[in-house]
């Protein structure tokens, strides 16, 4: 299992990250989704024999966009 930590810069309210987390959570390969609270960050661990952190990074960026449209 790997981790990583992405910036959530854009998104501002409390409900979007909620929301952003839910959809992290429902993707294959996903294991586990943390809101890093005060620092604008989310922590993803994730298993790399199913996705890859380039694939996270993309969707999540996706997703942010998707929020605010």
């Amino acid at each position: 299992m790997s981790i990583i930590e992405l910036a959530l810069n854009e998104v501002a309210c409390s409900g979007c990250i909620g929301k952003i987390k839910r959809e992290m959570q429902r993707t294959n390969g996903i294991e586990k989704v943390k809101i890093l609270s005060g620092s604008g960050k989310i922590k993803i661990n994730f298993n790399e024999s199913l996705i890859q952190s380039e694939e996270i990074n993309r969707n999540l960026y996706k997703m942010t966009l998707r929020t605010f449209d």
